[in-house]
C-alpha cells in the first residue's frame, strides 16, 4: 500500500474527495450492512473527515465531530478489499493521535456497532450500559477521556 492521508474540513474537500467519500459510505453502510438511514446528513459540514487514497482510489474514511457538547467520531470505514490488512488499525490511529491534540480536555463518547466492540476497546474505549438497535444497527454506548486514548 501506497497510503497518502488527509484530515479536512468540509470546505477543505474537493468536490471529488466528497463524492470518494460518499461512495465508500453507501458501499459500506447501505449496501453492504444493509442500513436505511440519511446519508450524507448535517454532521458532515462541522466534522474533519480523516481519509487515505491507495492509487487513487479511497480506501479508509473516518469523521470526528462535536454534537451538543460532546466529541465524537463515526462512519469508520474501510474498502472491502483492504480489511484485514492492517489499515482499520492505522485508520483509528490517525483518529485517535488527532482526537489526543486537538480534544485533549474533552471526554470521547461513539454509539460502536458492538461486532466492532472489541477492535474500540484496543484505543483505550470502555463500553457503557446494554447494547440497543439504532438506524437498523446493534450498538453499544463506548466512551472515555480523551488523554487515556491508546494508540494500538
Amino acid at each position: 500500500m501506497n497510503l497518502k492521508w488527509y484530515v479536512k474540513q468540509f470546505n477543505g474537500l474537493t468536490t471529488t474527495q466528497l463524492h470518494d467519500i460518499y461512495q465508500l459510505r453507501a458501499k459500506t453502510f447501505i449496501k453492504e450492512q444493509d442500513r436505511s438511514y440519511q446519508d450524507p446528513d448535517d454532521t458532515d459540514l462541522n466534522a474533519r473527515h480523516v481519509f487515505a487514497y491507495d492509487q487513487g482510489q479511497l480506501v479508509a474514511y473516518a469523521r470526528i465531530y462535536e454534537h451538543a457538547g460532546v466529541v465524537s467520531f463515526g462512519r469508520i470505514t474501510t474498502d472491502s478489499c483492504y480489511r484485514g490488512t492492517g489499515l482499520g488499525k492505522q485508520l483509528m490511529n490517525h483518529v485517535m493521535a488527532i482526537l489526543k491534540v486537538h480534544y485533549s480536555a474533552a471526554t470521547i463518547e461513539i454509539d460502536a456497532q458492538t461486532h466492532a466492540q472489541k477492535f474500540y476497546e484496543k484505543f483505550g474505549l470502555i463500553a457503557e450500559g446494554q447494547p440497543y438497535i439504532d438506524l437498523g444497527a446493534e450498538v453499544i454506548k463506548m466512551h472515555a477521556p480523551a488523554r487515556k486514548l491508546v494508540l494500538a
